[in-house]
């Protein structure tokens, strides 16, 4: 009887899941939520961090000086590899209204005197401001400049004590060493576009479970509905999985990214973490009216899932009810296992254990819709 049972079940997931790569394949809007879309948007944001990070961003410069020392100080930032340096007419009303309209992302101010000043001992000021509500770019465009006026102030304190005449005494020499322990290069390539791939994948996974589900009236009248469902859901499960994992190669074979962990750890974790995705959609078919409710709180809950991801803003730095928040989506999980895979060697029992952690989603949504979504397709079939 038990043998007869699982030939019954496996005859119901191998026909449903037959059925529905045909029915897949012969529908455009599959292919376009299933691979076409997810990889054209890909290509977008890949040309937008081609670079690995941000390059020759756009700063003016006043300069009010017009010296010797003030032209080299502009021809070595601008030789830098984060800004580039224009001088427009106006003076500081133009650049400061370029800098309001995000025409430049940074604004560099000489004053006058610069050289006399620095030569006379005395300590002018530079000032360089950068467009706060354009973040990243406006700080990556100042991060020459620092460093730039270090290297100014020390090679100038010797040609001050040159012209005074007074030897300078030794002083001690304070080294302060800091560096990223993972990502060196500080290339988007390892955070922004690797978070980016993962979190898109989850959109594209639960539009699609909600388009599938909103069509599966005849799985009602199946002899184990159950089984039914899991091999209608089996092919998604394959195809977008082989889609994250296409995806992370291509960051590695276009972009130059380097996978230091074991690369079928990541295959592991990509499969739960479609599988938990699924789980969503499942959960919010089943528990809503129509699709077109169940696709607007899926804009919802994923820009939830971005926001408390670790993503935008960090975890350690949230609140206790944030934190509850972001240990509840399964892309915290996914996204936090997957960097570390991605940037370091990991051994495989925390992998495991992420991956036991996303099979909680699907085997809770499995308990929560059990009765819920056969009355939620039989009531589809009548209302149509």
């Amino acid at each position: 009887m038990a043998m007869e049972g699982l030939r019954s079940g496996w005859r119901s997931f191998s026909q449903a899941f037959r059925r529905e790569i045909r029915t897949a394949f012969r529908k455009p809007v599959i292919h376009w939520l299933g691979w076409c879309f997810p990889l054209l948007l890909f290509g977008l944001i890949g040309s937008n961090f081609s670079e690995g990070t941000l390059l020759e961003l756009p700063v003016s410069v006043v300069d009010n000086d017009h010296s010797q020392l003030s032209r080299n100080l502009i021809r070595k930032l601008d030789a830098g590899s984060h800004a580039r340096i224009s001088a427009y007419e106006g003076g500081l009303a133009a650049a400061e209204q370029r800098l309001r309209n995000a025409q430049d992302y940074g604004l560099l101010y000489i004053p006058a005197d610069f050289e006399a000043d620095v030569l006379a001992g005395r300590q002018p000021q530079v000032v360089f401001y950068y467009n706060a509500l354009f973040y990243g770019a406006g700080l990556y465009s100042t991060q020459d400049f620092s460093s730039l006026m270090a290297e100014l102030n020390g090679s100038y304190r010797s040609i001050i004590a040159a012209q005074t005449g007074k030897t300078l005494p030794s002083l001690p020499e304070v080294v302060l060493s800091y560096d990223s322990l993972f990502n060196a290069s500080g290339s988007y390539v390892y955070y922004q576009q690797f978070a980016a791939t993962i979190h898109l994948v989850q959109l594209f996974v639960v539009t699609c479970m909600i388009y599938v589900l909103a069509r599966s009236k005849p799985l009602i009248y199946s002899s184990s509905f159950s089984m039914s469902l899991l091999g209608k859901l089996a092919p998604y499960t394959l195809c977008y999985t082989t889609l994250l994992m296409a995806e992370l190669a291509l960051l590695v074979w276009i972009f130059d990214a380097r996978v230091v962990g074991n690369p079928w750890y990541m295959l592991c974790v990509g499969f739960f973490y479609v599988m938990a995705a699924q789980s969503i959609g499942l959960l919010l078919f089943a528990f809503t009216s129509s699709a077109i409710t169940a696709y607007t709180l899926m804009g919802i809950m994923v820009s939830i899932a971005l926001t408390f991801s670790g993503v935008a803003v960090p975890e350690l730095s949230m609140p206790l009810p944030a934190r509850i928040i972001a240990n509840i989506e399964p892309l915290t999980h996914a996204l936090y296992a997957m960097f570390d895979i991605f940037l370091r060697q990991v051994p495989g029992k925390p992998v495991v254990s992420v991956c036991a952690l996303l099979l909680i989603y699907p085997l809770v949504a499995g308990l929560l819709v059990r009765r819920r979504l056969p009355a939620r397709l039989r009531k589809q079939e009548v209302v149509r």
